[in-house]
């Protein structure tokens, strides 16, 4: 390397963004802007757990959910697309919303130093869910012609908690960049 180019490279490290890479901030320093993130995926991950359990309790219960802003909660839960093979389509609702949460709690207590497996794992974990209910919104607007607040609130959180899990995931895709490029050089 060219003295100039070490001089370039000395004169960029400090004004590296402070966002740079989740995984290279030790654990003791981490921007609290990720942080904040990260335990906003928690609570919407629990309001997740909460609606999805709410339901299925529900379902198994054989009743009808209470209705507050829509008037099609029991004609949505009582659809033959309600249920995937025989399971009501909370069941998996609820395994995904667990599932983020104990994302969310390991990324923030850095298990076993994963924080970028972590963040891809559930920044996957979202967009799926964001898919799978973008589908069932699909169904609720064109085929059984019914709206459920649930399924709007649940549809709702799962965009929050793709947007969230972006927001740290940009950070520790663009770390990894910079670090691959510094082993080249």
């Amino acid at each position: 390397m060219s003295s100039a180019m070490a001089g370039k490279r000395k004169a960029r490290a400090p004004s590296r963004p402070v966002q740079a890479a989740v995984e290279s901030i030790p654990p003791g320093r981490l921007h609290r802007a990720h942080v904040a993130v990260v335990m906003a995926t928690l609570v919407l991950a629990v309001v997740g757990i909460g609606v999805a359990g709410y339901l299925l309790i529900v379902r198994v219960q054989g009743s009808s959910p209470v209705c507050v802003a829509t008037h099609g909660c029991a004609t949505v839960q009582n659809s033959v697309y309600s249920k995937i093979m025989g399971i009501p389509v909370a069941v998996p609702g609820l395994g995904m919303y667990v599932a983020l949460a104990a994302a969310s709690v390991a990324w923030l207590r850095n298990v076993r130093t994963l924080r970028p497996q972590i963040t891809f794992l559930a920044f996957n974990g979202a967009l799926f869910g964001v898919l799978f209910s973008g589908y069932l919104t699909y169904l609720e607007a064109f085929v059984i012609d019914a709206w459920c607040v649930y399924c709007i609130v649940s549809a709702s959180l799962l965009s929050l908690l793709l947007l969230a899990w972006v927001a740290v995931l940009v950070p520790t895709l663009r770390a990894r960049r910079e670090e691959g490029r510094g082993k080249r050089e």
